[in-house]
């Protein structure tokens, strides 16, 4: 070993994880910053799934996260996103991304024999750009899977009205706020995404995250029961790097039982409306490219594409 030590995260190094994403954005201005809170999301279990790499100063040089969604559909892997990055001018940088993958590997096998059911599929996210990143991952076998679209609705354009659904279905704002609403919430949409379950807790860390204190839910209800939602939100930090009031309309289903009825189309209209109503300039979610269905929604509202990053995955 080089002159580094891994150990795993801890609060305090959020700061430094920070001013690496930065440091590496430079580099690569396409790359994503994750927002230090949400390291601190259950999944990542107080640290134990996030390798840092320190130098002989205590400086964090390298990190590599790793985060579980566990498939309780054995038709479906386990999907473990991870991370394996470095800072672009440390000269042993190399070193350091094969020591953190090598933790990487284990805990992602430590997780698959507590959760033998199914397989499990270590999965990166780069953009073109990160070709260093992207050799890096490949030279360990990790082969690209599929691409990932973002696109972006100009709100300062007219929004389109998405014809009303049927009468009994009711489409509103809806905070999640007891302990009744986070389970229906989290039950609804690991209905309807099976492959990408979703934990209480970790929405429950979302919720109370900076990007949703002013932000709501667009949800279509028959009765009580939950037919769709849609996530409409933003975060001002973001917006600021951007330098556009941007908004977000993410996390979109529609429970099968109610699908082609023309609910995702009118609740993401209410979502854009309401991110126009509250200042925000322009609408943005992610996409697989594979998923022509949605995308043929999303550019009949007026969302274009604008940019792509591609998964790369490998099976552990």
């Amino acid at each position: 070993m080089g002159n580094y030590q891994i150990r795993s995260f801890t609060a305090r190094d959020i700061p430094q994880i920070t001013a690496l994403q930065q440091a590496y954005q430079q580099v690569y201005p396409h790359a994503s910053i994750v927002p230090g809170e949400v390291y601190l999301s259950p999944g990542f279990e107080k640290g134990k799934n996030i390798f840092c790499a320190f130098d002989e100063k205590g400086q964090v040089q390298g990190y590599a996260p790793v985060f579980p969604n566990l498939s309780e559909d054995n038709r479906y892997p386990h999907i473990v996103w991870t991370e394996v990055k470095a800072h672009p001018l440390f000269k042993e940088s190399k070193e350091i991304k094969e020591a953190l993958f090598d933790q990487v590997i284990k805990r992602a096998r430590e997780i698959q024999q507590a959760h033998p059911k199914n397989k499990c599929r270590l999965t990166f996210q780069y953009h073109p750009t990160e070709m260093a990143s992207i050799k890096f991952a490949q030279s360990h076998g990790c082969a690209h899977s599929e691409s990932v679209f973002r696109l972006v609705r100009d709100l300062s354009k007219e929004l389109m009205d998405a014809p009303q659904p049927p009468n009994m279905i009711e489409v509103r704002p809806w905070k999640i706020e007891s302990e009744a609403d986070l389970q229906a919430y989290v039950r609804a949409r690991n209905e309807a995404f099976p492959e990408a379950p979703i934990t209480p807790e970790d929405w429950q860390s979302f919720l109370h995250s900076d990007s949703t204190n002013e932000g709501t839910t667009i949800t279509a209800f028959e009765g009580q029961e939950i037919c769709g939602c849609v996530s409409a939100y933003w975060d001002e930090a973001i917006s600021q790097r951007v330098g556009q009031k941007v908004g977000f309309t993410e996390y979109i289903f529609v429970r099968e039982k109610w699908r082609k009825q023309g609910i995702a189309a009118f609740m993401i209209t209410q979502a854009m409306k309401y991110l126009k109503e509250h200042g925000r300039e322009a609408a943005s979610l992610e996409v697989k490219a594979a998923n022509e269905k949605a995308l043929s929604v999303y550019y009949r509202l007026g969302y274009v594409k604008v940019d792509e990053t591609r998964l790369y995955v490998l099976d552990v």
